[in-house]
């Protein structure tokens, strides 16, 4: 299958009218480097006019019920169910993702996501009667309205799921949303936005900013009502200092060092298979992958053994055109620098198990293959930095206490998974942990925490995402109070007993 060059200058509601930039972006295979699609980027001056546009079209979509809202999500998702394929090949072909992690981990998450919050906002979203406990003759309510336009930023390895369950909720809450995906995840997300207007989403809603750095600060100075930003903690900082001196609210969710913990009592077959799942699918890359794993001493041999085996079977490949289970990294200069933490690791006192080299096949992404460094040091490139490669760091725990610490060491992320036979083990370790999302026994924590807070951890992170929480953060709470009679006067007094002038004292 061919997929057609589709610039976004060819799309007139998704740019200012007569707009020109003097840059564009060149989208390709990363297996083949062919060109799929060419993609006009913003201005700062471009960018400030979107913002109008969607300014104008949330005037009417506030007015929107939220049952009606959640039928045009609703719509859209089903749209999206019926073009999977299309979206998958734009995550395999410029993502080099395979295909069914890009069905299952990128278009199932965020349909299912977009179709709860459809079903669930009209009564999350609904008015909430309030009784003052200080004048309790009063009576009130809150009520959930739109913040106006909502900045969405997100990252290269988190192109469809994470970002669009966001823009779903800020929609269904009565926004516009402008989305700002990195310039290395630009198709999934054209054909997202793509299927969303043909569905008849007014496009001014849901606009794509593309361009660098000058253009999302042109939309935060230019006073976006919201800001939420997925990726680096470098990049929720310098979102979140822009925003404090715009005065925009943020919001974000950072990347970190995402830890498997494996006790003494683990299932070990549960836990290799986790593992190498974990930390392999879409080349190890995405934002919930096991960067590392810390294993209790007593299971470490059996456990690195069949790892080992597994990994060792995997398929690397083209993930379009051949049966793999895992493509190119997205970042062409991956390879040399997964070499270098690799013999950094080895000097160091780790064993080089399996893999350690690079794969020379061309195209733009970086082969690698399958490596496993079992008794990596806790000092080390391999156990403190995220790698975003097929690169599997496994460090070795005196005991269960000792591999909690080791886990907490400040450079986790918002994600850590327990692998134990007890489950008051695992909740007990959870508690000791500073990650907002602690899976038992299972990895891909992203996949699991939509209908439930996901609060920010970590530094550089801030607020709550997802669930209940999550939706009415996308609203300003405003309160609606409707004065009542007090019940022990029958009439309507001219002046409350609170108002001056006050009786003399005494």
């Amino acid at each position: 299958m061919e997929m057609s060059t589709d610039p976004l200058t060819h799309d007139p509601s998704s740019r200012p009218p007569g707009a020109r930039s003097a840059e564009e972006v060149a989208v390709v295979d990363l297996c083949t480097s062919e060109v799929l699609a060419t993609v006009a980027t913003h201005s700062a001056d471009e960018a400030r006019a979107l913002l109008r546009a969607a300014v104008e079209a949330q005037r009417s979509w506030a007015r929107e019920s939220v049952r009606a809202r959640a039928s045009m999500v609703r719509r859209v998702t089903e749209a999206m169910v019926q073009q999977a394929d299309a979206l998958a090949e734009a995550l395999q072909r410029s993502q080099g993702m395979c295909r069914f992690d890009a069905l299952v981990r990128e278009i199932l998450p965020c349909v299912d996501a977009g179709q709860w919050y459809a079903a669930e906002a009209p009564a999350m979203l609904s008015d909430l009667a309030v009784e003052p406990h200080l004048r309790s003759h009063r009576r009130g309510e809150v009520r959930f309205l739109p913040r106006g336009v909502v900045a969405v930023f997100s990252p290269w390895n988190a192109p469809l799921a994470e970002p669009l369950t966001l823009v779903f909720e800020a929609l269904l809450a009565g926004n516009a949303v402008v989305w700002k995906p990195s310039s290395l995840a630009l198709l999934p997300a054209l054909r997202a936005r793509e299927i969303a207007v043909r569905e008849g989403l007014p496009a001014e809603l849901l606009t794509l900013l593309v361009g660098e750095r000058e253009a999302g600060d042109a939309i935060i100075d230019a006073g976006v009502d919201l800001a939420v930003t997925i990726g680096s903690k470098e990049a929720a900082r310098r979102v979140a200092a822009r925003c404090a001196k715009a005065a925009v609210p943020s919001l974000s969710s950072v990347a970190g060092k995402t830890t498997l913990i494996a006790c003494d009592d683990c299932d070990v077959e549960r836990a290799a298979r986790a593992i190498v799942a974990g930390r392999f699918v879409h080349a190890g890359q995405r934002r919930d992958t096991v960067e590392r794993v810390i294993v209790h001493a007593s299971a470490a041999g059996e456990l690195t053994r069949r790892v080992i085996e597994l990994a060792a079977a995997l398929r690397v490949g083209d993930p379009w055109r051949e049966a793999v289970d895992l493509g190119p990294a997205r970042h062409p200069t991956r390879a040399t620098l997964l070499r270098v933490v690799t013999e950094e690791a080895m000097r160091m006192g780790a064993t080089l198990s399996l893999g350690g080299e690079a794969m020379h096949r061309g195209g733009e992404g970086s082969w690698f293959n399958p490596t496993v460094l079992v008794g990596v040091n806790e000092g080390s490139r391999a156990a403190r930095e995220i790698l975003h490669g097929p690169v599997l760091p496994v460090m070795i725990a005196s005991s269960n206490a000792h591999a909690l610490s080791l886990a907490d060491d400040g450079v986790g992320g918002p994600f850590t998974y327990v692998f134990t036979e007890s489950a008051d083990r695992a909740a007990a370790m959870a508690d000791g942990l500073r990650s907002s999302v602690v899976l038992h026994d299972d990895v891909f924590a992203t996949e699991v925490a939509v209908d439930a807070p996901m609060d920010a951890a970590g530094p550089g992170a801030a607020g709550t995402l997802h669930g209940p929480d999550g939706l009415i953060r996308m609203c300003q709470a405003r309160p609606a109070p409707e004065r009542t009679e007090p019940p022990a006067l029958p009439l309507r007094a001219a002046r409350d007993p609170a108002w001056p002038p006050y009786s003399s004292p005494g």
